[in-house]
Parts: C-alpha cells; structure tokens; sequence
C-alpha cells in the first residue's frame, strides 16, 4: 500500500502541475470507460426480436385487393365465385386488422419494453409492475417468433384467435403505460442521480424531501452530497417534479 510518507517522498508537491494533468486525465478516462461500459450494456442486451416492418407497398396493395373484391361482389356475375370471394374478403378483411393492431401493440411494447426490461433501476425499484409486463413480454414475443416464422401474410396473420390475443395484449399494454408516468415520476429522479457527476463536479447525489409517510420521496430536492459525503443544504427547496 502507498503511504502518506510514501507519497512525500516522492516530492510530487515539486511537480503540482504535471500531477494535476495526470489526475485529471485519469479522472476524465475513467469517466468515459463508465459511459462506452453503460452503452456496452445498453447495446449488447438490446431486444434480438424480429419486429415487423411497415411495407407500404403490401398495404397499399391490400386496400386495392379488398376495393378489387368489394367490386366482384357488386357484381351481377358473382354466383360462381361468391364462395371464394367472400373466403378472400374475410382472409384480408383480418389480415387487415391484424396489421393494424399488430403496429399498434408493437409501437406500446417497444417503448414499455425500454422501461420495464431496459433498466435495471426500475425493475428493482418496482419488481411488481415489471413481473406484470414480463407476462406481456412474453406473450407478445411469442407471437412474434411464431410470425416471423411464417412468411406468407394472409396465413400468419388469419390463425385463429391472434386478432382477440392482440387485442388482450394491446390492453395489457395500455393499462401499463397509463401508470407510465406515476412509473417515470416513482424512479425517475432517483435513477438519474447516477449521472450528475458527468453534469456536475463532483456531486454524487440529492437529498430529497420524505413523504407524508416519512419515506423518502422523489419529488422535491433539499440539498446534495459530494464523493466524500461532504452535504450543503440548497437556499430553498428545488422542485423536481419535471413538466
């Protein structure tokens, strides 16, 4: 171990400014192998699901099928087709719905998913709301391996009972981003104190205002404490509710 003595033997005090660039640099190197490591952790545990993708000319293309087939079945002619023409109206009238439902809850999943799966802050500040959402998640990526496993849209998109199952999802998922930002205003606070040493020397943490409940509380900072624990009171108390 490097003692005190050590250190003044050294006469490092002879060189103030030469020791100061050092620190300082290591300081700075440290602090950018803490942000590439978050950003390692962030990207090597993104989502492998495959999401579908909007494809504008396969929409377009059903609408024109479904007007297409709306005209047949206008048609004085129809008898003999009326049978596979309303077989084709059904199968795209679904796969029409599917679709649309299947942005839908891909959209809300995605955004919860960064919530509830993302952060490990959250999920250990609220372990029920995240089993909840894990349910869902589960649900929904099963779905999706199973579609992506079946190419043709018609035949993945008209299994019987996937509109109802997306549609149990898609409420599920609304119920929980309904609480998003009692969720976001719970954590939030708490999990961005992490990241005032990069906007702030040497803070390390706020003090925050307890609850009614003498909990403490998110919501209203009384003061902060540095690396050394060393605490200064604010002149008033600081808001942090956000808007």
């Amino acid at each position: 171990e490097t003692t005190l003595a050590d250190l003044l033997q050294l006469n490092l005090h002879c060189f103030e400014e030469e020791v100061r660039g050092i620190v300082d640099k290591a300081v700075k190197e440290m602090g950018m192998e803490k942000v590439l490591a978050e950003l390692n952790a962030t990207w090597t545990g993104a989502t492998q699901l495959p999401l579908l993708l909007t494809d504008e000319a396969l929409i377009e293309t059903l609408e024109d099928n479904q007007v297409q087939l709306q005209n047949l079945m206008s048609s004085k002619y129809i008898n003999h087709f009326l049978e596979e023409v309303s077989t084709w109206q059904r199968r795209l009238s679904v796969a029409d719905s599917v679709i649309s439902i299947w942005f839908e809850v891909q959209r809300t999943w995605t955004h919860l998913e960064s919530i509830f799966i993302g952060s490990e802050d959250i999920r250990s500040q609220l372990p029920e709301d995240s089993k909840r959402f894990e349910g869902i998640d589960a649900d929904f990526k099963e779905l999706a391996t199973a579609a992506h496993k079946t190419p043709n849209v018609v035949e993945a998109t008209n299994k019987a009972g996937l509109f109802s199952l997306l549609e149990d999802i898609q409420g599920s998922l609304l119920r929980r981003t309904e609480n998003r930002a009692t969720v976001l205003n719970r954590v939030g606070n708490a999990a961005v104190q992490k990241h005032l040493s990069k906007l702030f020397d040497n803070m390390a943490k706020l003090c925050f205002e307890a609850d009614g409940e003498g909990n403490p509380g998110n919501d209203t900072a009384l003061g902060m404490y540095s690396k050394e624990d060393e605490y200064v009171a604010f002149h008033r108390p600081c808001d942090c509710t956000g808007q």
